[in-house]
């Protein structure tokens, strides 16, 4: 039986991902998946494999899903086709895996199957369950304030137990990304650039110290949208791009960050999963490590910095008026 592949028209397009339509096709993939003594699904391959467009992020990266067809019946992975190679980011899986962050755990990663350079695939279980992100758009604050909670504390399991892998986010990285910000934003002209050169300032004048041995791993892009909550309490945490080593707060700043710009794209105000956030710091400071909060606003304020840029440089709907609400956010991290 030949190939059934579903593919997306608008990612065969992207030339800048050069082996995904490769990866589309088929049969390159299940050659490799053949070939793999590791391979989770002990029943033979048939010829049929499915391919379901996820996430495409032009010229980076793209999500799938892989549908693969045995003698058992259909098996699903979620494939990740990368522009260049990326075979670190299933070494690094398979190291934070085998630390304790597995399926036997209450908190957990996907399981990491299998990295093909030649079609820069990395392969992954596909975890069911709902996301995080939407039980934070649910009206049920009670439901909120677990999801925060679980996702404190799966980040506070994963700092004590992960190795730590991948560039290091000290305060010295973190202030040259800054400054290149600040100049973005500038040089937009955008009437608000002040705001910008002054949180930048407050940021270059006193920057918390730590040193080299309190940092600890970071995810490095800890969002709601990148934590499964599944049933009997199993939080699982997916998408391993920007593992790092960074301060233990700067996870925790990203998340609360997220958290505001989902209420305000979503909920229409900054201030309707305030709770929600106050519930996620609550539980990690008390399970976290001293000193956590003395570090949490240059963190967030550095963020803020970081979002606001982002939204000048992809202007999506609402986006002025959000950058200049992250550099407001920023300054008041200060304040406070």
């Amino acid at each position: 039986m030949g190939d059934q592949v579903v593919p997306s028209p608008s990612a065969v397009a992207d030339h800048g991902i050069p082996t995904l339509a490769a990866v589309l096709e088929g049969q390159e993939t299940r050659t490799n998946l053949r070939l793999l003594t590791s391979f989770p699904v002990k029943s033979r391959l048939l010829n049929d494999i499915q391919t379901r467009l996820i996430k495409l992020q032009r010229g980076n990266r793209c999500t799938l899903e892989i549908g693969l067809r045995t003698e058992s019946g259909w098996h699903y992975l979620i494939g990740k086709v990368y522009s260049r190679d990326r075979a670190d980011v299933f070494e690094a899986m398979k190291k934070i895996w085998e630390s304790g962050l597995n399926q036997e755990a209450e908190f957990s990663i996907p399981r990491p199957v299998s990295y093909l350079p030649s079609l820069r695939l990395l392969l992954q279980e596909k975890v069911e369950g709902p996301l995080a992100k939407h039980l934070f758009l649910d009206r049920d604050l009670s439901l909120r304030a677990d999801a925060a909670e679980r996702c404190a504390l799966w980040l506070t399991r994963f700092q004590a137990l992960a190795p730590q892998l991948g560039k290091i986010m000290d305060v010295q990285r973190i202030l040259r990304h800054s400054e290149r910000r600040v100049r973005f934003i500038v040089d937009t002209g955008v009437p608000f650039a002040v705001k910008a050169r002054k949180l930048f300032q407050l940021l270059a004048v006193a920057p918390p110290t730590l040193e080299r041995n309190a940092m600890c791993a970071g995810h490095g892009d800890y969002k709601h949208e990148h934590q499964f909550l599944l049933p009997q309490g199993r939080t699982v945490t997916f998408d391993w791009d920007c593992y790092d080593i960074a301060d233990p707060c700067r996870d925790a700043a990203m998340f609360v960050i997220y958290l505001e710009r989902l209420a305000l794209s979503e909920l229409g105000s900054i201030r309707e999963l305030r709770s929600a956030s106050q519930a996620f710091l609550k539980t990690y400071l008390a399970a976290g490590q001293p000193g956590v909060a003395a570090r949490l606003p240059f963190h967030k304020a550095a963020l803020y910095l970081q979002e606001a840029k982002r939204d000048l440089g992809e202007q999506h709907p609402g986006w002025l008026g959000r950058a200049e609400i992250m550099l407001d956010q920023g300054l008041q991290a200060f304040e406070s």
